[in-house]
């Protein structure tokens, strides 16, 4: 089943009156289809036209009462019901064909058809075949763009309220189809079409809204993944490690350890069950104390705050992302020795003293949703996946891929839509390694609305502000 288009065939003209007129009278005809299908586009049944529209061809009885009065040989009334039967025919057969099946070939002969059966019954019937210039009108409206459409009505309507009164032998007597049938019954039509061309965009709105929003889910459940599963498996992998080391001269603490790599994973798979069903949160607390934790079993020395009361409520997940992902490129990538955490009320900065990147100039990235490391840099700055973003080459025990590591990513990300910004890079010089640094800055909330100025005195107008006077 064919499906057309129904967006404006003059592109984007804007929104001004002049410019919905415009893309009003340049608008495709009727939009294919009318009715809802399985992909949400809309058909309209050529059947269900012909039952609706078969109906009202009732009113042809006027021009067969009309050819009936005016002539009673036999010859000419089967002509002139041949020719009413013919454009009843092209108008319940054909129409719907090229309105709602897209066989825009049809058009032009169609229309063709119907005006030339109309001029053969005039002379048969009189005035009274006048009536068939309104399923024309509805036919124009149909099938043609309404800046075409409506030129042509406005001249049918002429034509039907001229010739009664220039033709004397009709004895029409005042009766002509005058203006209101094509005009109304177009008007009726262009209204029907907008109708269904509002539900055919309705529809596909609708529809762009759910794919937005699974495509939203899926990336939310993908970085969430990603962030999770890297930390445990990380903190699982560093463990067994260590328990395997220890299982011949320290076998109960090896015992210990491997136990906590099993209620590790039992805690993955809660994280992982939580993060389907979009209810896992971070906590900046909860990360800091995984970090020390983490950090102990690694052999890293770590240098956390004793305490995050300064951090507003409202960033203490962002920034207990920002721990994970630092502690866990420390672990995984950067055979670092050392790593701090800095924290205050708008901030959060990790350093670690292990292999710096190559190059940080390619790695600071706005938190406007630039993923950091776009210019590619290896060692621990390319995230949990080792690589050094899209492009980026891999670092150490990383890999690369069509878009690279993914933890600093979904990090920006998370920083973006705090009002934030992301800044990654070799630590400071007054480190005693090169390093890495991941810092996260977020803008203090804008200032709520000041009060209306009180008047100054002996001015009537508003006081001047303090900062303008200095």
């Amino acid at each position: 089943m064919r499906t057309m288009s129904g967006s404006a065939g003059s592109g984007a003209v804007g929104t001004s009156p002049l410019g919905a007129l415009r893309r009003w009278l340049l608008q495709p005809a009727l939009p294919q289809p009318v009715r809802m299908d399985q992909r949400g586009g809309l058909h309209l049944d050529p059947w269900r036209w012909r039952r609706v529209a078969g109906i009202f061809l009732i009113y042809l009885g006027y021009a067969v009462s009309d050819m009936l009065a005016l002539h009673d040989g036999a010859v000419v009334v089967v002509f002139g019901c041949a020719v009413l039967v013919g454009f009843s025919l092209l108008y319940l057969w054909a129409v719907p064909l090229v309105a709602f099946r897209g066989r825009r070939e049809l058009r032009n002969p169609l229309l063709l058809g119907m005006t030339a059966c109309i001029a053969a019954y005039l002379p048969v019937a009189g005035g009274g075949g006048l009536v068939m210039t309104i399923y024309l009108a509805v036919a124009l409206v149909l099938l043609l763009r309404p800046v075409v459409a409506v030129p042509l009505i406005l001249l049918i309507a002429a034509v039907d309220t001229w010739l009664p009164e220039h033709v004397t032998w009709w004895h029409s007597h005042g009766e002509q189809w005058s203006l209101s049938g094509p005009v109304l019954l177009a008007a009726v039509t262009m209204l029907v079409r907008a109708g269904a061309r509002n539900q055919v965009e309705l529809s596909r709105a609708h529809r762009e809204i759910e794919r937005l929003a699974k495509e939203q889910e899926r990336l939310r459940i993908a970085r969430d993944l990603h962030d999770l599963l890297g930390h445990a498996l990380t903190t699982i992998t560093v463990k067994a490690e260590l328990a395997s080391k220890l299982a011949e001269r320290d076998p109960a603490r090896a015992a210990r350890e491997m136990a906590e790599v099993a209620a590790l994973g039992r805690q993955g798979l809660a994280d992982v069950r939580a993060t389907v069903a979009g209810y896992r949160e971070v906590s900046l607390v909860t990360e800091l104390a995984a970090a020390r934790e983490v950090l102990a079993a690694a052999g890293i020395r770590a240098e956390l705050p004793a305490s995050v009361d300064e951090v507003p409520g409202g960033l203490r997940e962002l920034f207990g992302w920002v721990v994970r992902e630092g502690v866990t490129n420390a672990v995984r990538h950067s055979g670092a020795q050392h790593l701090r955490v800095t924290v205050d009320d708008r901030s959060i900065e990790v350093v670690d003293d292990g292999a710096g990147p190559a190059d940080a100039a390619g790695l600071d990235a706005p938190g406007s949703g630039d993923a950091p490391g776009s210019g590619g840099a290896p060692g621990s700055g390319g995230g949990t996946g080792g690589g050094g973003g899209s492009g980026g080459a891999a670092g150490p025990g990383g890999t690369t891929g069509p878009r690279g590591g993914t933890g600093l990513a979904g990090l920006s990300e998370r920083v973006a839509a705090a009002r934030g910004r992301i800044e990654t890079g070799p630590a400071a010089a007054s480190d005693p390694s090169p390093g890495f640094r991941l810092r996260v800055v977020v803008a203090p909330p804008a200032p709520a609305a000041p009060a209306d100025p009180p008047l100054a005195q002996g001015t009537g107008g508003p006081a001047e502000p303090a900062a303008a006077r200095s």
